[in-house]
């Protein structure tokens, strides 16, 4: 089974930098959380922007979604300096997305290219 994220902790930027792609279901987003889980307990998130670049991800099955409201909380209460998230490219993905965005009230930025998101760094 092909991962479907990479981490990217780059410590002299203060940048965490995830990629999403790909289909997710139950069993990915398990684990994507336990690995995220381990390196931000490995860190002081306060001293981080936590870049998401979500452009590869596709929409998830409606039981799935439960699990991208987690994750949005889980970035939201884990007190980055900031969150930047790279909408999904895919329409069904980003309306998923902006859905669960809504109902949580998630505080993040939300832009639509890798550049948007470094221009706000700047």
């Amino acid at each position: 089974m092909a991962k479907l994220y990479s981490f990217k902790l780059d410590e002299e930027k203060g940048i965490f930098f995830v990629k999403v792609k790909g289909f997710f279901q139950v069993e990915d987003a398990k684990i994507y959380l336990s690995e995220f889980q381990t390196i931000v307990n490995t860190i002081n998130p306060s001293r981080y922007i936590l870049i998401i670049d979500g452009r590869g991800q596709e929409k998830v099955a409606e039981h799935v979604v439960d699990d991208i409201e987690f994750v949005l909380k889980l970035y939201w209460i884990a007190n980055f300096k900031k969150v930047i998230i790279i909408k999904p490219s895919s329409l069904a993905s980003r309306m998923q997305v902006e859905n669960c965005v809504r109902k949580i009230n998630f505080p993040g930025i939300f832009v639509d290219s890798i550049e948007e998101a470094y221009n706000i760094l700047e």
